[in-house]
Formats: structure tokens, C-alpha cells, sequence
């Protein structure tokens, strides 16, 4: 049965044996406590503050000391170390108490039931350089011992229930003038325990603490000296603000943080068994961070950084983030005016002191150098394969970090850029700037590795842009909505190269493709990226100087465009530009606007440098070229006005309503595809005088490479008068007015040999006016700005050209007709015609293009001098025919044209050669002209009947016939013209500067015919009838003056008609010879004869010669001989068909020249005198029968010496004998000399008379009988004259 102790009686007790041992032993034992607790603290209190003080080298103070023996309690009280240098006390504690366990004693090591500090306070203060005014105690205590003692493991202990309250530190630093305070420093730690029995008991810590305000607080649990080391510990910040703390980072960093507050709710769980590990749990957030560059010019800031982390273990280079959070980042970059960008500097190694303070800075050594020197490389130059190997293998070696953050985010971010390289400086922002990504896991897997997605957007300056994608290591991918991105947002940039200022709004979609290319490929320089676009817009767009719009477009649409740049090609499934208008425009400098819109950029200091070194690389570049394929392009409501100022005359053009369609359009590509071009074009005007513009209308095909165009091309008066500036470089007209128009087919092709072009259709030009600009002399310069060539419509039907390289461009027209047209033809005061200045000459054509092209070429270098013109022109038309014959050429271009008719044309000519000046109109000339051609087959060219007809100053008619052919060479035709009617007092100018006389009345009808043969052979009649032909009195101080009044009266028959037949022939291969020149001198000569040798005019009429003004007779006669009576009649019809015309005969006679005749006419005139003394009645003349015995009486009637016989009686004579004597004896004197001169005028004048010519008209002048011109013979002259 159990014994029950309230039994048991105190008398009992004391009757046991052991109850006085027991009792003496405790009385004992409260005496000691009562000695100890006495005792003890007074005896503790001086060795302890004296050990104490030798242990750190301070003066060491304890304010009393509190033993409980009862409870083994102890507290030290007021403990205080003593500051250095009479410094205030570095350490004070309010208490210390340890509540110790009788089990220590069992265990033989500490057991502390509660180990307690109360309210100490810390002191520590920053000298400076690295040095604290606790470095001596830091110095004592850590000092090595002399004799270090063996190393006997963990101290064994147990403590219970640790506890730090109300805790203070101060943190002086006098380095940068701050105080950091720790308030409320309060540490529990359950248990540590390093027994046996001990070491799985669970520890839970708790730290808290106030720094600078900042709470912070921590709990932790673990098994910390166990086998396996576990704990577990959770770390709370709450607002802690880094501010004071952020100087004592290093000075090189390349930042400067100026401001952040730290918040952190983190659990730490720490293994060391089986291998050391640390895992990090909990969130971690950084509000209000402000970072700064070394210039302290901002650079970071934001809001809010969260870190979620999942399981983080630095050990195990293991960081899975569950999320990461940025809230309001700002960014700012700048670009300085040196081009250094500041985030680009965050990489730079910080400044290094300076050599003034005497100090050498090393470089930093690198990371490898803090390895073993075994594991150093060798420094041999042989060794370095091995050591690149070794390198190598420690580094897919070494573990790579494993990231993974399963979200992330930006919300709400700012970037900025400001860049100061431009002017004005260019400065952007971009606003709400918010990024989303998932999956992220770096690095990469190997295979099927998942990709990293993101999307986000922001808000630059007005415009939006939101992006989403994915990218592994291997491929990534971006697509981006831009929503009016404003293009002025480049403007600073733009304005550094362009003066205009752009605008215009970017809408759309763009993507960007990267597959990372093989080793090989990135070797060769590939990329991998792809860019891809649509759809997008560029709307608005617009290039500006001022308020002056140079170009603009409405809206530029891409769809399906990818752009593979390794590749070098770009395809577009859609293009198409609306609205797009151009101001092409030259200056009269020559520099186009694009020129002039390109700024010249300033002259580095290196560019010679760089340039070389440009050039140097360019021949190393054999990139192929771009391609570009558009699948459907289109362009509509184009508008292109070109102005060119550097032309002699400016140039303007309008093209509206342009319109472009086009399919699979490759710059690579040969394949014909589909074309449809549409466009009105017209020569700018000013309000009513706008005309109506053009059409332009292609439909068709087009291939790019090489350039080909086929189809059908409608153009209606297009206005080829707005380009005519750049024919003034090479005709001496101004077209004021010519549309024209093209209706059929066009091909075009290019090849390595050439362009080939093929037309086939309708052509014409109509409402031609054309003006004239040359002006070589005064009065052709008063000319200038008149009508030179018009028409109303030239009309090219069924045209055909062919032009191919290496063969012989071929022009073909079946039928041609011009109507309405008119020509001024004009020879000015040099007597040049203007139409061999219409088309330059090519020194000319050549000085024009220069001029233009120079606005510092003389303005007088387009035109050659009047003088040099003229010269040049005069070999030109003096070059032989046969020149264009001399050889073939294979390339000349055949010409083939159907018939050509003309209707009502008019020429007006004007004449300033001759003075007064002459002006003359041929008008409604209407002809027709059959096919020709410049080829010849067979050799000979085939000949075209001409047909031409009109009127001449209104009222005389014009007709030309005959064959000719305008393109063969050499020249052949065979013409015939006919004028009738021609009125000729217009033509008095002439007249008067070639007869010095004017024409008062009178008509000309023409009949010429002129045939050329090939060879060259000219043969031409002329016949010219005049009819009444008047001329007045002479023109004072006219250059010439010709007997024209006597050349009338001697062409004129009776009816006052004049009828010439000028016959040509010639060679045109023979340079001297010209049809021109050869008329005109014929006409001269034939008005000269009427002066120097009239009657060889009437010879033209009459037949005969010079012989008619000079009538013959035998030496001493004066009796006509049947010769001469035949040259009078001829004569006398003459006179009667001429009645204006007077005859003088005169009789001449020459003693010395007739003496013989003179004796011989007195004896006949004896021998007949003597005949009619015998027979009065016989008026017949002397017979050869009768002359002896007549003879014979005048011999014997003779007074003068006889031969006589012997008996002297006369002698017996024959008629010779007899005749001699007579003669001998005959007397010949100077009188009757003038009386046979007489008598042969009476003989004339007789004979005349007879022949019916009017008494009135017939005078005889006064004989000659003097001495007579050399070569003369006997005769009677005859002259002519008007009444």
C-alpha cells in the first residue's frame, strides 16, 4: 500500500537518522547563498572592470552588480567603455542579466535560462580615410596571441530565451558631416545550444530595429547547430530610406544614386547539410530610386521596383522570379554637342586620380588573375593554344546563372532623349511607356526552348505605338501598331541634311524576324532579320520651305511587305500612293530643288580621313544589288509640275490626275506584266488663259529587268509648247503652241546592244505657232516675236517607226496631211534667208547646252555672230551633191511616206536685202504629193507626183507639177511651175536696187521646168512673159541703173508683151554652179544688152545676131548688098512690131581704109556715067559684055600720061591694063570720103523707107568719115531708142 505523506509528522522527521544531517546541511547551504549574494558582487566588480578594460584597451565601468544566489541570477549594471581621447563613452549598457540553471552544474558547460541586455547604446564615429574611433579596440581584441591555444571546437553552451531591448547606435561620420542613428534595437533569440541533447531543438530569432526612422524586422527558425543546419528567417524593411547611406558607395561607379527607399518582406531558409544552401523567398521593392551620371545630370528614376522572387539560390546560381515590377521609370538620354551619348559613358571606367598627388594607379587586374599562379597561362607565345584550350574548357565549365521570371512588367515609364549634335537640339519623350513580358528563362534550352512573350506600348509625343512578340536565342519576333507617329518628331535630325522642313503621320503595323543565322552565314556579315510591314499608311505627308509646299502626298498605303535584309530584296503584296503631289524645279543657276533642299555639312577636322578611308572600303563592297517586287502597285491623283529656269527660255509643265496600276512589278524581273498609266498634262496659264490639259491614257505591259514596255498608247493634245525651252538650245524658233497627240501601239525594249522602240499608230500635231528668236541684223531683230511657222493640224496616219540597235531606224507613214498652215520666209539685209537659222549649227547647239548648264556663261554664246552664220552657212550650201552619195551608209535611216496633201497654206515673204524692202503673200496653196520613199530600189529613186497650186499676192495663180522626191539622195525631180498674173509694181524695190528703176504697171506669168537626174545633171527652162511692163523715171542714187525703158521697147511686141526663154544646164556636183546666181545674171546681161548691144535682143526675137547694128557694104560703095538688105528687113519688122522704138542710121566711111574703093567706085561711076552719056534712056546697069568697050571710052576720054607706041600715037591697052592705069590716076580724098558715108546713111534711110518704117521713126546722124576704130569695116551703124 503507497505511503501517504500527510502521515508523516514533523516529530516523525526528526526522528529519522538522516533529518540532522539533512538539516545541518541546509543551514549551510543558505549561508553560503547569503555569503555569496553578499559577497560576491563587491568582490566581482573590480576584476571584472579590470579585466574588461585590459581586453580592449578602454577604461571599462560597471555600475553594480546584482547576484541572486538563490536563483543563480546575475545583472551587471550601468556597464559603460569609455570613449577615445575624453571622448563621450562609447558603449553603455542599463543592464545585463543572465538567469543561470543548477543544471550547468550537471552538465559541466552553461545552461542560461534567459540571457537579457537592457537599453545599450553605441557610439561609433567615422574619422575619415577608413579610420574609426574603435579601431584600437578592434586592434586589442583582435590581435594574434602570443601562444594560441588548440582548437577545441564549438564552445558547449545552452542559452534560453536571449533578449536585446531598447538598443541605440549612433554612427558618426565626420567623412560626409552625417549621423545615422539605430532606435528600438530589439534582438530575441529563443535558444542557441551546442549540447548534444540540444542541437534539434528549433530556434526562432527575431531582430527589429529602427534605422533612421526606417523600422525594420526580422524573425527567423531553425535548427542552426544541428547536423543539418536548417533555419528559416524572415527579414522585414519597412520604408527604409538609403538617402544617408548612398555616399559611402565607391566613387568610381559610374552612376550616382541620389535617393531611394528600400522595402523588403523576404524569408531566408539556410541548409549546411548535406551541402550548403541558401533560399531566398519573399518580395523586395525599391521606391523613389533618382539615379544621376558623374556630371550628377539625371539619368534613372522610378517609382516603384517590386521583385516577387519564387525561389532564389545564389548558391546553386538559381533565380526564379515569380514577378518583377517597374512602376514610372524614367529614363533620360542625351547626346552631348561631342556625339558622347551618356548611357553609352555607364561602361567607362571612372576617372583615375590625377599624377599631381604622386600616386601610379594600376589597372584593375583582371578576374582571372585572382586564381592560382598554377592556373596562370603560360606567357610563351607557344603555349597559347594550350591556354586558350584550358580557358575554354573552364568556361563550359563554370554553371551559368538560371533565370526565370515567370512575369514582368513596366507601367507608366518616360524616356527621354535630348541631343544636342543637332540644330535646333532635338528633344523627344516618350510617355505611359508600359512593357509586359512571361516565360523568361535564361539561358535558353538547347532544343524546343520556350519563348519569351511580351507586349506593351507607348505614347510618344501625341502618337502611340503599342508591340507585343516573342524571342528565344535562337528567333525572335516583334510586331509594332504605330498610331499617328508624327514625322516632325525627326525633324532636328532632317534638318541637319535638308533645308525644307517634313510632315506626316505614321499609321500601321511593322514587324521585325530574326532567326540567328548558322556560324558561317554570320561570318559572311548575315543577320537573320526580317522586317515586315502592313498594312501601314504614311498620310499627310509634306516637304515645306516656309508655307510654300515643295511636295506633299495624301496617303501612302503598304500591305504584305517583308524585307528580308540578308537577302537584300523587298516584296510588297500591296503599294499604293494617293495624292502625291512634286514641284520639280531648276534653278537659273542649273541646280535642281533636291540640290538646293541638301545641306553641305560642315568640314570635320577628320573627314579627309575618313573619306579615304570611305573609299578604301567602298571597292571591298560587293553586295548585289536590292530587288523590289510589288505584287499590286497603284498611284492615283498624282500631280508633278516641273518649272527648269536654267533654260534660255523657262520651262513649265503641269501633269494632274496621274494614275498609275500596275502588277507583279519585280526590279528583277523579265516576265511582262500588267500596266495602266493615266495622266492630263498642260502648260501652266494664268486665269482664263488656262488651257484645257492633255490626256495621256497607256495600257499595257511592263517588265523591269531589262526594261520592256508593250501596249496601247492614247495621248490627245499633249502641250509639247511647255517644253520648248529645251529647244531653244537647238532651234532659233519659239513654239508658242503645238499639241500633240498618239493613238496606236508603243513598244519598248532594252538589251546589252541598245534600246529598241517600235511605234504603230496615229500621230498628230495640231495648233502649231511658232515664232522667230533668231536676229542676226537689225531688221530680222525687229522680227523676232513674229509668226515664223503655224498650222492648224498635221495629221501622221498610219505611222510606223522601228528603231533597233545596230540597224537602220525605219520612219514609214502611210498618209500625211497638213492644213492651214503658214511659213515666213525672210532674207535679211546680208542676204541670208531665216530658214537656214531655224535648225543651230552644232558649235552653236553646243554653246546653248552651255549656257544653260552655267549661270556664268556669257549670254551671247548661244548665237554666233551674223558674220560667223552666215560664213558657216555658205560651204553648207555650196556642198556638192554628189557628197551625199559618196558612200552609203547602212544606218541611214529610211523614211518611207504615203501620200502627203496640203491644204490652204500661206507663205509670207519678206526681203530686206534689196531697198525699199519687198513683201510678197502666196496664199490657199493646196496640193498633194504621192508616196516616196528615201530608199532606191533598183539605184534610181522612185520620183512622187507633186500637184501644187494657190495664189500670189491674191490675184495671181500658182501651180506646181511634176515629180520629185524630198528624200532621195541623190537630189532627182523633174518640176513644173507656172505663174500667171503676177502683179509687178510690188516688185519696184527690186527694180530700183537692180535697174534704178521703179515698175509702174505690169504682169508676169511664169513657165519653168527644172529636171535634175541623179547624176547630178541639172537641165532648166525658164520662160517668163511680162506683159505691159512700165518702168518710171530713174531713182536718184540707186545702186544700179540700167537702160530698162530701152530693154522694153526692144522685148516688147506690139501688144506690150515680152516673152523670154532663159534655158539652164549644169552640173550641181560642180561647186561653182548655182540656179540662183545663173537666173539672176542671165536677167542682168539680157537688160545690159539693151545697152551695150540692143539689137541682140531683137536677135532673141527675131533670129540673127549683132550683126543687125551694123549694115555691111563693099569698100568705097554705098550700095546695099542682098545681105544686108535681108539684115534690114529683119529690122524694119522689128520697128513695126515695136513702135516705141526709133532707128538712127549712121553712114562711116575710112579714106585709109577704102582708098582702093574709093578709086575703084570713081571708075565704075565713070564707066556708068559713061554708058548713060551714050544711052540716056538705058538706066540699066553696066554688063560684063558692054564694060570693055566702056572702059576703053573712059580710058581714052582719060586726061593723064598713056603709054605710046614707036610712032607715038597711044598705045593699045587690055581692060586690066587699062584699069590699073585708071585706078593709078584715080584721085581719093577725105571728101569723098564723107560723101560715101553720106551716101550709104541715104542708102538706108532709103531702103527703110521703102520698107513702110514710118518717116517719123527713122533719122539719120551725121556721116563718120574720120578715122575708124581698129578691126573696122565699111559700113553703116544702126541704133535704137525710146520715144
Amino acid at each position: 500500500m503507497p505511503i501517504s505523506l500527510r502521515s508523516i509528522s514533523f516529530t516523525t522527521l526528526r526522528q529519522h537518522r538522516w533529518f540532522r544531517p539533512a538539516v545541518r546541511a541546509l543551514a549551510g547551504l543558505i549561508g553560503l547563498w547569503l555569503l555569496t549574494w553578499l559577497a560576491v558582487p563587491p568582490l566581482l566588480k573590480g576584476p571584472l572592470e579590470r579585466i574588461a578594460s585590459e581586453q580592449l584597451g578602454r577604461t571599462v565601468t560597471v555600475g553594480g552588480i546584482d547576484f541572486q544566489p538563490w536563483s543563480l541570477e546575475f545583472a551587471l549594471r550601468d556597464v559603460a567603455v569609455a570613449g577615445a581621447n575624453g571622448a563621450p563613452p562609447q558603449l553603455t549598457i542599463g543592464r545585463i542579466y543572465a538567469d543561470g540553471e543548477l543544471q550547468s552544474l550537471l552538465r559541466l558547460a552553461p545552461v542560461v535560462d534567459a540571457f537579457a541586455i537592457d537599453n545599450p547604446v553605441l557610439r561609433i564615429t567615422h574619422l575619415g580615410d577608413g579610420r574609426y574611433d574603435v579601431d584600437d579596440i578592434i586592434a586589442k581584441v583582435t590581435a594574434p596571441q602570443s601562444e594560441p591555444e588548440p582548437d577545441q571546437g564549438p564552445a558547449r553552451l545552452a542559452l534560453y530565451n536571449l533578449a536585446l531591448t531598447g538598443g541605440s547606435i549612433d554612427f558618426i561620420d565626420n567623412s560626409v558631416g552625417a549621423t545615422h542613428t539605430v532606435r528600438d534595437l530589439a534582438l530575441k533569440v529563443p535558444f542557441i545550444s551546442t549540447l548534444p541533447s540540444q542541437r534539434e531543438v528549433k530556434v526562432e530569432p527575431h531582430l527589429a530595429f529602427a534605422l533612421d526612422g526606417s523600422r525594420f524586422d526580422s524573425s527567423a527558425q531553425g535548427t542552426p547547430f544541428a547536423q543539418t543546419g536548417q533555419a528559416d528567417a524572415q527579414i522585414r524593411l519597412d520604408g527604409l530610406n538609403l538617402a544617408p547611406y548612398l555616399g559611402y558607395l565607391p566613387a568610381n561607379l559610374p552612376v550616382k544614386v541620389l535617393g531611394a527607399t528600400l522595402d523588403a518582406d523576404v524569408k531566408v531558409a539556410f541548409e549546411q547539410h548535406p551541402r550548403m544552401a541558401v533560399k531566398l523567398t519573399g518580395t523586395v521593392q525599391a521606391s523613389g530610386v533618382r539615379m544621376a551620371d558623374r556630371q550628377g545630370a539625371d539619368l534613372l528614376s522610378y517609382e516603384r521596383l517590386k521583385i516577387d522572387m519564387a525561389d532564389v539560390r545564389p548558391l546553386e546560381q538559381v533565380v526564379r522570379l515569380q514577378h518583377v515590377e517597374l512602376t514610372a521609370p524614367v529614363v533620360t538620354a542625351t547626346r552631348d554637342a561631342a556625339g558622347l551619348i551618356n548611357l553609352a559613358q555607364l561602361a567607362a571606367p571612372a576617372p583615375q586620380p590625377t599624377a599631381a598627388k604622386g600616386k601610379a594607379t594600376a589597372p584593375a587586374a583582371p578576374a582571372s588573375s585572382a586564381e592560382p599562379a598554377s592556373s596562370s597561362p603560360p606567357a610563351s607565345a607557344s603555349a597559347a593554344p594550350a591556354s586558350a584550350s584550358q580557358a575554354k574548357a573552364k568556361t563550359q565549365a563554370a554553371p551559368a546563372w538560371a533565370v526565370e521570371v515567370a512575369t514582368a512588367a513596366v507601367r507608366g515609364g518616360t524616356l527621354r532623349w535630348t541631343d544636342a549634335t543637332t540644330r535646333p537640339a532635338a528633344a523627344l519623350q516618350a510617355t505611359e511607356f508600359a512593357l509586359e513580358a512571361a516565360d523568361i528563362a535564361l539561358p535558353f534550352a538547347k532544343d524546343n526552348a520556350k519563348p519569351v512573350t511580351f507586349k506593351g506600348g507607348l505614347n510618344l509625343q501625341g502618337s502611340t505605338l503599342s508591340f507585343t512578340g516573342e524571342a528565344t536565342d535562337q528567333k525572335a519576333q516583334v510586331n509594332a501598331t504605330l498610331n499617328a507617329l508624327a514625322l516632325q518628331l525627326a525633324a532636328p535630325y532632317l534638318a541637319q541634311s535638308l533645308e525644307p522642313t517634313v510632315t506626316g503621320q505614321l499609321t500601321g503595323d511593322v514587324g521585325v524576324l530574326w532567326q540567328a543565322p548558322t556560324p558561317q552565314a554570320a561570318q559572311a556579315g548575315a543577320t537573320g532579320v526580317t522586317v515586315k510591314a502592313g498594312p501601314l499608311a504614311l498620310e499627310q505627308l509634306a516637304v515645306k520651305q516656309g508655307k510654300t509646299t515643295l511636295a506633299s502626298l495624301g496617303k501612302l498605303e503598304i500591305a504584305g511587305a517583308e524585307v528580308p535584309l540578308d537577302a537584300r530584296t523587298a516584296t510588297l503584296e500591296r503599294l499604293a500612293i494617293s495624292q502625291p503631289q512634286l514641284a520639280v524645279e531648276r534653278g537659273a543657276d542649273g541646280r535642281w530643288m533636291f540640290e538646293r533642299w541638301l545641306k553641305t555639312p560642315p568640314a570635320a577636322p577628320g573627314s579627309t580621313t575618313a573619306t579615304g578611308a570611305a573609299a578604301d572600303a567602298a571597292p571591298a563592297s560587293n553586295a548585289a544589288p536590292w530587288k523590289l517586287r510589288v505584287a499590286d502597285f497603284s498611284l492615283q491623283g498624282g500631280t508633278v509640275s516641273l518649272a527648269d529656269n536654267a533654260q534660255p527660255r523657262p520651262v513649265a509643265l503641269e501633269v494632274t490626275a496621274l494614275g498609275i496600276t500596275a502588277r507583279n512589278l519585280a526590279s528583277d524581273g523579265s516576265k511582262p506584266e500588267a500596266l495602266t498609266l493615266t495622266a492630263r498634262a498642260a502648260a501652266p496659264g494664268k486665269g482664263n488663259n488656262k488651257a484645257t490639259p492633255g490626256k495621256i491614257d497607256y495600257q499595257g505591259t511592263l517588265a523591269l529587268q531589262p526594261l520592256a514596255a508593250q501596249g496601247q498608247l492614247d495621248a490627245t493634245r499633249l502641250p509639247l509648247h511647255a517644253l520648248d525651252g529645251y529647244l531653244a538650245s537647238q532651234l532659233s524658233v519659239e513654239l508658242l503652241r503645238a499639241n500633240v497627240g498618239y493613238r496606236g501601239q508603243v513598244a519598248l525594249a532594252q538589251s546589252d546592244k541598245g534600246v529598241s522602240l517600235r511605234l504603230a499608230g496615229d500621230a498628230v500635231v495640231e495648233d502649231l505657232q511658232a515664232n522667230s528668236t533668231a536676229a542676226f541684223t537689225p531688221k530680222t531683230e525687229a522680227q523676232v516675236g513674229e509668226e515664223l511657222l503655224a498650222w492648224k493640224s498635221l495629221n501622221l496616219r498610219g505611222l510606223a517607226v522601228a528603231i533597233a540597235p545596230a540597224a537602220a531606224p525605219r520612219v514609214e507613214v502611210k498618209e500625211t496631211s497638213l492644213v492651214d498652215f503658214f511659213a515666213r520666209v525672210t532674207v535679211n539685209e546680208v542676204g541670208r534667208i531665216n530658214l537656214s537659222d531655224i535648225a543651230k549649227t552644232p558649235e552653236e547647239a553646243r554653246a546653248a547646252n552651255a549656257a544653260s548648264a552655267s549661270a556664268n556663261a556669257s549670254p551671247g554664246a548661244a548665237s554666233a555672230p551674223p558674220q560667223a552664220a552666215a560664213t558657216a552657212a555658205a560651204p553648207a550650201a555650196s556642198t556638192p551633191a554628189s557628197a551625199a552619195v559618196a558612200q552609203a551608209n547602212p544606218l541611214a535611216p529610211v523614211v518611207l511616206f504615203g501620200p502627203v496633201s496640203l491644204v490652204n497654206g500661206r507663205v509670207a515673204f519678206s526681203d530686206f536685202f534689196i531697198k525699199p524692202n519687198y513683201a510678197a503673200n502666196l496664199s490657199e496653196l493646196t496640193g498633194k504629193l504621192s508616196a516616196f520613199s528615201s530608199q532606191a530600189p533598183g539605184g534610181d529613186p522612185v520620183l512622187a507626183d507633186l500637184e501644187l497650186r494657190g495664189r500670189a499676192e491674191g490675184s495671181a495663180s500658182l501651180e506646181i507639177t511634176g515629180k520629185l522626191n524630198p528624200l532621195a539622195q541623190p537630189l532627182a525631180l523633174d518640176i513644173t511651175g507656172k505663174v500667171r498674173d503676177l502683179e509687178l509694181p510690188p516688185l519696184t524695190p527690186y527694180a530700183v536696187k537692180y535697174a534704178g528703176h521703179g515698175i509702174e504697171r505690169g504682169k508676169l506669168s511664169v513657165d519653168v521646168n527644172y529636171k535634175v537626174l541623179p547624176s547630178g545633171q541639172l537641165t532648166a527652162s525658164n520662160r517668163l512673159v511680162l506683159h505691159q511692163l512700165t518702168f518710171g523715171e530713174a531713182v536718184e542714187g540707186a545702186p544700179n541703173s540700167l537702160p530698162v525703158k530701152l530693154a522694153v521697147a526692144l522685148l516688147a511686141d506690139r501688144q506690150g508683151v515680152i516673152d523670154l526663154d532663159l534655158p539652164i544646164s549644169g552640173s550641181l556636183n560642180d561647186p561653182q554652179f548655182r540656179i540662183g546666181p545663173v537666173i539672176f545674171k542671165i536677167i542682168v546681161n539680157l537688160i545690159g544688152k539693151a545697152l551695150t548691144s540692143p539689137f541682140s535682143l531683137l536677135a532673141s526675137a527675131f533670129g540673127g545676131g549683132d550683126e543687125m547694128s551694123h549694115v555691111p557694104f563693099a569698100p568705097g560703095s554705098a550700095t546695099l548688098t542682098p545681105e544686108a538688105q535681108q539684115n534690114l528687113d529683119k529690122v524694119a519688122k522689128a520697128l513695126a512690131d515695136r513702135p516705141t522704138l526709133k532707128i538712127t542710121v549712121t553712114g562711116t566711111a575710112s579714106l585709109q581704109e577704102e582708098r582702093e574703093g574709093l578709086q575703084r567706085e570713081s571708075l565704075q561711076q565713070r564707066v556708068l556715067a559713061e554708058k548713060r552719056r551714050a544711052s540716056p534712056a538705058d538706066t540699066s546697069p553696066v554688063s560684063a559684055a558692054e564694060y570693055p568697050a566702056l572702059l576703053k571710052e573712059v580710058y581714052r576720054r582719060a586726061d593723064m600720061p598713056k603709054p605710046r607706041n614707036l610712032v607715038g600715037l597711044a598705045k593699045e591697052l587690055t581692060v586690066p591694063e587699062m584699069e590699073a592705069l585708071l585706078l593709078a590716076n584715080q584721085a581719093a580724098t577725105e571728101t569723098m570720103a564723107a560723101e560715101l558715108a553720106t551716101q550709104r546713111g541715104q542708102a538706108i534711110r532709103t531702103y527703110l523707107v521703102a520698107q513702110k518704117l514710118p518717116v517719123e521713126r527713122l533719122f539719120v546722124a551725121a556721116p563718120k568719115a574720120g578715122k575708124q576704130p581698129e578691126k573696122w569695116t565699111p559700113r553703116a551703124d544702126l541704133s535704137l531708142a525710146t520715144q
